[in-house]
């Protein structure tokens, strides 16, 4: 194992180089780190995919005699999947099925028989007990390579929503083992109208059995097709011509993250983030009717990240908009918060649903095409239009300021300790409150050339700088003047606004209008520069912005952040917002 033949980016390679990360045992730990899930040899339980907790047991027994006997996963499924139908009376003693497309199904997947898997107790009231099996197998790195991380029941439910024919012809794009598509079982009349696509075989050979399942006194052969959706072309129209363009609903979890085939780029000149999500949303418009439904889940980043700026352009030109619901985190080992999108083909603007914390919201989706980088946000009318007077005011930016970032040590364990001696005091994102340092207890041993990444000395040992938390769902600014060291939870900024001291710009990034305007134009959990960059500094005459700074003097000696209030009504009369105004703020 080198640097050269692993997946790794350019910039991270020649960081392990330059702190000595060779050999092949330094560089497994580095891959198997929460930031590489890539190479992870962790085994993931999708506890939000079982339905009752009560099987655990049964569960992880099974698990662990398919590892103590080193059964292959192939192997593992179709001996489960034996069992499985045995158990629901499809199978005759010599394990042959009545049913020809079952029969067809378990030939071509045929491999060595276990008796006892075949014969264990397995539960029978979950609603896919192969997928979570095979969940349970797979290994956390391989899952993320492959995107497997298959939708929690409650999520599937959210589609329970939708006015549902019993005709309605379906299509899963990315199917893994069929959680959408055994849903949709619950109300199609016909199985043949029914599609799912996966890249995955052993994925595909578990939805066809669970569709078999849902359908047992039917003689179907399901449409599940083992191949790669976002290079179906006319060639494969022509071989499976089920496979048309006139979906009623196309439901699906595609994978997340970049791709690395340039062929896709190719197909896809709209998405230039080559985001695999990106490109089964462009995809998926090519096999809508005119009236279908599309129902996406996927990672909160959709909904404002600059990177994927062109893919909420192209929703806001093919799709009307018609539901964003947040859900939090929805998957065991995976980070992010995830939101659902329900779209429908273009027509006149529309007004657009937004779900979050049981609360619902009514936007215009027009506002979104006037945001800076279509940020999805839930501004409705009357906020947009705040938001349209605050920043119709002269004001300047953040363009000419210094920015730095914290301290990447490359390994903080053998960097950084509670001893002091030798070392110096240095700064988190925890330490960080508005306008103060909180004591710190952690210690580092400052060496600059040992370090992964530093920021220019002088950024650093600057008489005054501003600190921020990287990860928040607020804007959190310090002062500090006493030249400290920040760990990269914590980044700098030097601020450089016409006729602003830094602490009428600290004034300002802490307070409520422009916790309110980060808010609704970005709603994110890290604090961006290119976001920071976007806030309004209004054009201060000498006086307001004497008066300001004299309050955070005092702020800062007396520790007394009541007096905040006395800053915020400043900034109000700077806007020269009304009560109304100032009262949706505050709310």
């Amino acid at each position: 194992m080198t640097l050269q033949n692993i997946l790794v980016s350019s910039a991270t390679a020649r960081n392990w180089n330059r702190l000595g990360i060779h050999s092949k045992n330094d560089i497994a730990v580095r891959l198997s780190k929460r930031a590489n899930k890539r190479f992870s040899q962790k085994n993931i339980i999708p506890f939000e995919y079982i339905n009752n907790q009560n099987n655990l047991q049964l569960i992880e027994n099974l698990i662990e005699y398919i590892r103590n006997n080193n059964v292959n996963i192939k192997d593992a499924i179709y001996n489960i999947a034996i069992n499985l139908l045995k158990k629901e009376n499809m199978l005759s003693k010599n394990n042959l099925a009545e049913n020809k497309y079952l029969q067809n199904i378990l030939e071509n997947q045929k491999t060595e028989l276990d008796e006892n898997i075949i014969n264990f107790k397995i539960p029978i009231d979950e609603k896919d007990i192969l997928g979570i099996l095979y969940q349970n197998l797979l290994k956390e790195g391989d899952k993320n390579k492959i995107g497997s991380y298959y939708t929690p029941p409650h999520i599937v439910e959210i589609i329970e929503n939708l006015k549902l024919s019993s005709d309605y012809k379906i299509l899963d794009p990315c199917c893994g083992t069929g959680s959408f598509l055994m849903y949709f079982a619950n109300k199609v009349e016909n199985p043949n109208n029914i599609y799912g696509i996966d890249k995955d075989p052993i994925a595909c050979f578990i939805a066809k059995i669970n569709l078999i399942l849902k359908y047992k006194d039917i003689e179907f052969n399901p449409n599940i097709f083992c191949t790669d959706f976002l290079s179906l072309n006319a060639v494969f129209h022509n071989i499976h011509s089920e496979i048309k363009n006139d979906f009623d609903i196309i439901t699906t979890n595609p994978p997340w993250g970049s791709l690395l085939s340039s062929d896709y780029k190719c197909l896809f000149t709209n998405v230039q983030s080559n985001e695999a999500y990106s490109y089964f949303i462009t995809k998926s418009k090519e096999f809508l009717n005119k009236n279908g439904i599309c129902f996406f889940v996927l990672p909160i980043s959709i909904l404002n990240v600059a990177v994927h700026k062109d893919i909420r352009e192209f929703i806001l030109n093919n799709f009307n908009i018609k539901e964003i619901q947040f859900l939090g985190k929805a998957f065991n080992g995976v980070l992010t918060d995830v939101v659902s999108l329900l779209l429908t083909p273009k027509t006149n603007c529309s007004k657009v649903k937004i779900i979050k914390n049981n609360i619902e919201e009514i936007v215009e989706q027009n506002i979104f095409c006037k945001n800076i980088n279509f940020n999805f946000t839930d501004a409705n009318h009357i906020e947009y239009d705040l938001l349209k007077k605050i920043f119709s005011k002269p004001h300047n930016t953040l363009v000419n300021s210094i920015w730095g970032l914290g301290i990447v040590t490359g390994n903080n364990k053998k960097y950084i300790s509670s001893n002091p001696v030798g070392k110096e005091k240095i700064y988190t994102g925890k330490e960080i409150s508005t306008y103060f340092l909180k004591n710190s207890n952690k210690y580092i041993d400052y060496k600059r050339e040992n370090f992964q990444q530093v920021a220019n000395e002088s950024i650093y040992r600057a008489k005054e700088k501003l600190v921020y938390k990287f990860i928040s769902n607020k804007l959190v600014f310090a002062y500090d003047n006493g030249q400290n060291l920040m760990l990269n939870s914590a980044n700098i900024l030097i601020p450089q606004v016409e006729n602003y001291s830094i602490k009428s710009a600290l004034a300002f990034l802490n307070s409520k209008l422009f916790q309110y305007i980060y808010r609704k134009k970005f709603n994110e959990i890290k604090i961006l520069k290119g976001n920071l960059l976007q806030l309004p500094f209004p054009v201060l005459t000498n006086s307001q912005e004497k008066e300001i700074m004299k309050i955070v003097d005092k702020i800062l000696v007396s520790k007394n952040i009541s007096l905040m209030k006395d800053i915020e009504n400043i900034i109000f009369n700077i806007f020269n917002l009304n009560s109304k105004e100032i009262l949706l703020i505050e709310r």
